[in-house]
């Protein structure tokens, strides 16, 4: 384990299990419905802070870019390339190809309109985009974003979280029936319905740059709230979803008791923790690796989660922004160590 922050993390979530039907169920398909398990509770798409429905508005809007968890590396989307001019200033310059649903080209002056609905008071992105002073327009496909001081994970909030949408729509009708019958995007799908606390519905805009990359995606994709496990389970064997996200390693076998659907493991970013405050005992450094060597995660993880979780030595894992391999030190299970730790801050009979 690794104190950091004062918690102590003994293991990262990969227990994000996906079910779905046979690939050559889904490939012969153009309507895909999909379980989730998190709500969207409004049309306005900065009013929600859940981190997966970042995923779901960046298909519709964008994203601005991205960061590959393979390769550990930010990509270009609707930014294709940009530059550091100073510690306090980045500049972006906007792929062309890049659309609004009605056709017209997504442009610096959209990207401003949308970090300032960021930084609204009302906005649920606003601590997200704590850093940021302002964004200014350079001319028309180049926008130039300013921090209140030098930020080098500016790309970890700008990608897969900045989500860019009409000016020119707001300012036609304003914030609320733009969000609610004009939800014009950049991305490869567009809002077809959109039922706060039920559903979501995309369709896939063919003409889309990245549409076309990807041929095999669905026409049409339908994210559907289920929040309870049971509900998400017996949706899949029903056949009324094909995905359902977060089946727990307990009841996979259920699902894959049926010949027509597989579990799918996906590494997450959820994380588990032993949270250790800097009050007596844990003021001491020795007891807080103590705790460390006194768990046995291993055993956590073949037991009580059955194989699917993965070990940490840290807050992040692989192919997470700023990890690295390297991070020492790396404690393993080890009680005998444990007692002597105790026994040196003084607790020889255990705390």
């Amino acid at each position: 384990m690794k104190w950091q922050n004062g918690k102590s993390i003994f293991a990262v979530g990969t227990i994000l299990v996906m079910a779905a039907t046979t690939p050559r169920l889904v490939a012969a398909q153009t309507r895909v419905s999909i379980g989730v398990t998190e709500t969207m509770e409004t049309f306005n798409p900065y009013g929600d802070s859940v981190s997966l429905l970042y995923g779901i508005w960046s298909e519709i809007t964008g994203p601005f870019c991205t960061y590959n968890y393979d390769t550990g590396e930010f990509e270009g989307r609707l930014a294709k390339k940009w530059e550091v001019k100073d510690p306090n200033t980045w500049v972006f310059h906007l792929d062309q190809a890049y659309k609004f649903n009605d056709g017209s080209p997504v442009t610096a002056a959209d990207v401003v309109h949308s970090m300032n609905r960021v930084l609204d008071p009302e906005s649920k992105h606003k601590t997200l985009a704590s850093p940021m002073l302002k964004a200014e327009a350079v001319d028309k496909y180049t926008v130039k974003l300013i921090t209140k001081k030098p930020t080098a994970p500016l790309l970890d909030f700008v990608c897969d979280r900045l989500i860019v949408t009409s000016k020119a729509i707001y300012d036609k009708y304003g914030r609320d029936e733009a969000d609610r019958k004009y939800m014009y995007g950049g991305g490869p799908y567009r809002l077809v319905e959109l039922i706060p606390g039920q559903r979501m519905v995309i369709a896939k805009r063919p003409d889309h740059p990245y549409a076309k990359k990807n041929p095999q995606a669905p026409d049409e994709i339908v994210y559907r709230v289920m929040r309870e496990t049971e509900q998400r389970i017996t949706a899949l064997l029903n056949d009324e979803i094909q995905i359902g996200q977060f089946i727990p390693p307990h009841l996979r076998k259920r699902v894959e008791a049926s010949p027509n659907h597989r579990v799918v493991p996906a590494d997450s970013v959820e994380i588990m923790f032993l949270a250790m405050q800097p009050k007596p005992p844990f003021d001491k450094k020795e007891v807080r690796q103590a705790v460390c060597y006194a768990i046995d995660r291993d055993k956590i993880i073949n037991t009580l989660l059955e194989g699917f979780a993965g070990r940490l030595d840290g807050p992040i894992g692989p192919g997470q922004y700023g990890y690295d391999p390297n991070l020492k030190p790396k404690y393993e299970y080890n009680p005998e160590k444990a007692r002597k730790l105790l026994a040196q801050a003084g607790y020889p009979s255990g705390v």
